[in-house]
């Protein structure tokens, strides 16, 4: 038995040794079938990028490739892209370098491939590549349309007389772009893009492409400005998709057009580059489709003290800074803006915006600059414009002041709310109006309405300043008069009035009593200039009206404006030269105020008379 079971074994193990045999000689055939398919299928990649204009410009190297024939997957490892050292395409302005360790085509037709070396494929993957885009003209050119007659005569083609590609994705590449005509220099981290059924066609000196959609996305950007008012920005995580494009591109035109496109933005940080201000923004979104751009966090600061930045100038000049919680712009017409250059917004809203103003009033003005007011301002923008409405909640601004004696004043306005109406320049018998509503020194309710002629440099203004302790506008008065209120209630400030270029004049009513006022007259020079003079030398009226039986004292006054500050100087004066004329009458007040006396006595005598026959 045992002979027999070793009789078979003996058997069983040259039957093995031979399928062992031809199955290595299989396997190795195999191989050797495989590689030399890698070779060809290699070849005809070569011969495909040969053959197109574009080797003309480019070199293109690999150094391995693996194709898989069933799934029609070619994957090819360590890939570079470079432009060449001399070209025939003069009208070449700029140029990309690729490199990658992999690119994977896959859905090859690989039968096509090897037959005519045409590639066709459904998508191309390439993963972390490095590409360093070169640009040197405003519209860049990167590849030739049409080939020279060396070209032609070699048999080379436009690179692409038709091509579709189902999908594309670039992911996580490093990005470093080169402007040499504006002198920029960007770089980009973790920068990918997908895109969807990409069809190319090349007519005669023209580019025409359209694709499904398309989305690009990036970590992080850095970039240097040389020329410009920047000099260094930064940003994370951008996001940009478009839907539906279709783009026209020659030598000198670009066309773009889209169904839907959405951007995003975060921690947007950009320095000027006189490296004065500072610019930063949390959040940044864009909507096409809902006519909507959406920006949070946002902040505009000097580097410098206000001192410091105050050197950069000869003359009196503001200093802005503040923050910005939330902007929202509804209903932009982003067709208008891109084809026709048109700004049409329906409303912009603004959030909790923290304000200060600073100003040195120790340097001269500069007697050559003329403010205009907001109505003239706006009509002389070139682009035409349009928005409805403009709203502005939770203000709180700071005016701070360096007065000619080197002391400081500061002004505060909180809790503040306005709207603007009608901002436009295609109106010109229109009028642009201002409604606000805010507290000053944290206490005092003021409601003011502005409405702005486009036609000619004018505006009306209305408003009103609720009751209050007068001492609580004591650091408002202070920081332009060396007056200061001890006592004293206000029972109602109202006004009206119009403003032309250089004066203003209207109507005040300035309702009070218990006033007592210590005026510090040391320097009467300073006095007579200060905006708000209350009288020297002269018996204040502590109280309007002066009794029950007497009437009101409602005022006329005027204001000559300083040509050199704009409307809001301009609506303080007149509003402190109608509460002066109250306590201190001009000539034409008493007149008129003394008519209204004897007037109001004629009528108290007559309704007196009347109740006695009436008992």
């Amino acid at each position: 038995m045992n002979l027999e079971a070793n009789s078979a074994k003996k058997k069983w193990s040259k039957t093995k040794k031979i399928v062992v045999t031809l199955g290595f000689l299989i396997v190795a055939a195999g191989v050797l079938v495989y590689l030399n398919f890698n070779k060809l299928v290699s070849a005809a990649l070569n011969q495909s990028f040969q053959s197109s204009l574009m080797s003309e410009v480019y070199d293109l190297k690999f150094e391995n490739l693996r194709v898989n024939p069933i799934q029609g997957t070619i994957a090819v490892y360590n890939v570079s892209f470079e432009p060449k050292e001399n070209s025939e395409y003069p009208y070449l302005n700029s140029f990309i370098r690729l490199h990658t360790k992999s690119l994977t085509l896959e859905n090859v037709d690989i039968s096509l491939l090897l037959e005519s070396h045409e590639l066709a494929l459904d998508k191309i993957s390439i993963n972390t590549p490095e590409i360093e885009l070169d640009v040197n003209g405003s519209n860049p050119i990167l590849f030739p349309f049409k080939p020279t007659k060396a070209s032609e005569d070699a048999g080379k083609k436009r690179s692409l007389d038709a091509y579709f590609l189902h999908e594309f994705e670039l992911v996580d590449a490093s990005f470093h772009v080169i402007n040499s005509v504006k002198n920029r220099d960007f770089t980009i981290e973790n920068f990918s893009i997908s895109l969807r059924d990409l069809l190319i066609n090349q007519d005669e000196g023209q580019d025409v492409i359209s694709l499904k959609n398309i989305y690009i996305s990036l970590a992080k950007f850095t970039g240097n400005l040389t020329e410009g008012p920047l000099k260094h920005a930064k940003f994370m995580d951008f996001r940009l998709m478009f839907d539906s494009v279709n783009v026209l591109k020659n030598l000198d035109t670009l066309i773009f057009q889209f169904r839907d496109m959405q951007a995003g933005i975060d921690s947007l940080d950009v320095h000027t580059k006189d490296s004065l201000f500072h610019l930063q923004m949390d959040v940044f979104k864009l909507g096409y489709l809902d006519q909507s751009i959406l920006l949070k966090g946002l902040s505009f600061k000097p580097n410098k003290t206000n001192a410091e930045v105050q050197k950069n100038y000869s003359f009196q000049q503001a200093n802005f800074s503040g923050t910005v919680a939330s902007l929202s712009i509804l209903g932009i017409n982003f067709d208008s803006l891109m084809y026709e250059d048109k700004i049409f917004i329906d409303e912009v809203l603004l959030d909790s915006v923290a304000t200060g103003i600073y100003k040195d009033n120790t340097k001269p003005k500069d007697l050559s600059q003329f403010p205009e007011y907001l109505g003239q301002t706006i009509a002389k923008i070139e682009t035409p414009l349009w928005i409805k409405s403009l709203k502005v909640t939770n203000v709180e601004l700071t005016n701070e002041e360096k007065r000619p004696d080197g002391t400081t004043a500061i002004v505060t306005i909180s809790k503040g709310t306005a709207e603007v109406k009608n901002i436009t320049n295609l109106a010109p018998n229109g009028e642009l109006e201002l409604s606000a509503r805010a507290y000053l020194a944290g206490t005092v309710e003021t409601i003011l309405t502005l409405k702005f002629s486009y036609a000619k440099p004018q505006f009306s203004f209305t408003g009103s300043l609720s009751p209050f302790d007068l001492p609580q506008l004591n650091p408002i008065i202070q920081a332009y008069s060396p007056a200061k209120i001890t006592k004293g209630t206000v029972d109602n400030i109202s006004f009206s009035g119009l403003a032309a270029n250089t004066t203003a004049s209207g109507t005040l009513k300035f309702l009070y009593h218990g006033l007592e006022v210590d005026l510090q007259l040391k320097d009467q020079a300073k006095w007579k200039s200060s905006l708000v003079t209350f009288g020297a030398n002269t018996a204040l009226i502590s109280q309007n009206p002066i009794s029950e039986n007497s009437p009101e004292r409602t005022v006329r006054f005027t204001a000559e404006r300083d040509m050199n500050k704009g409307f809001v100087n301009l609506v303080i004066k007149s509003i402190l030269n109608g509460m002066k004329e109250t306590m201190i009458m001009s000539k034409e007040n008493r007149k008129e105020f003394n008519q209204l006396k004897k007037e109001t006595r004629k009528e108290a005598k007559r309704e007196a008379k009347k109740e006695n026959e009436t008992n």
